[in-house]
């Protein structure tokens, strides 16, 4: 009975242990994203801004907002604009830009947030939809500095065990063969 339940013991020490030391890949990290630059209002695209398709990697993927100020680099589950001048939004319906799951392989967005901002004087108007991320700054200020922007959807990441988990499995394996092995010899 006592090998059972040390049997049982060590599988649940290994269980508990596989879920530590996890990290998750982000739901931008390998996506397609489509950047849109609107202005005066949603229905009309501006040209001067960097609009298209990006596959997002560790590299910045916007490098132009909007009239050659600022950038935009995605990772993780957020996104960071960065101003380098400083200048002032036109007022009007819409001065922003929109970022699309085109290929709707991205989980259904449930929130939108602005959690650090150094670039603008006020807060830009941040709406969302299932698939779609809406920031307007209308007839704000900016300056250099950066705005982070995080997003979650409805669905859990997968997680992605870290290199020390495979490492303390392995051990832990080892230490079971070792244990058994030992027994077989003694007894």
């Amino acid at each position: 009975m006592s090998k059972l339940l040390r049997s049982i013991m060590i599988f649940a020490a290994i269980w508990l242990c596989s879920g530590l030391g996890t990290a998750t890949a982000g739901l931008f990290v390998g996506q397609t994203i489509h950047y849109q630059y609107y202005f005066p209002d949603l229905t009309t695209p501006y040209t001067s801004a960097e609009n298209g398709n990006y596959l997002v990697n560790s590299g910045v993927e916007i490098s132009n907002v909007v009239d050659g100020y600022g950038a935009i680099d995605f990772s993780g589950d957020d996104f960071v604009v960065s101003f380098t001048n400083d200048f002032s939004f036109s007022s009007a319906a819409f001065n922003g830009f929109a970022i699309s799951d085109i290929l709707s392989t991205i989980d259904s967005f449930t929130s939108f947030n602005l959690i650090t901002n150094t670039g603008l004087l006020g807060t830009p108007i941040l709406n969302f939809d299932e698939n779609h991320l809406y920031v307007n700054w209308q007839g704000l200020n900016f300056g250099r500095g950066d705005l982070v922007f995080t997003v979650n959807t409805d669905n859990f990441i997968s997680p992605i065990p870290e290199p020390e988990i495979h490492a303390m499995l392995i051990v832990g394996f080892g230490l079971v063969g070792y244990t058994v092995r030992r027994r077989r010899i003694i007894g």
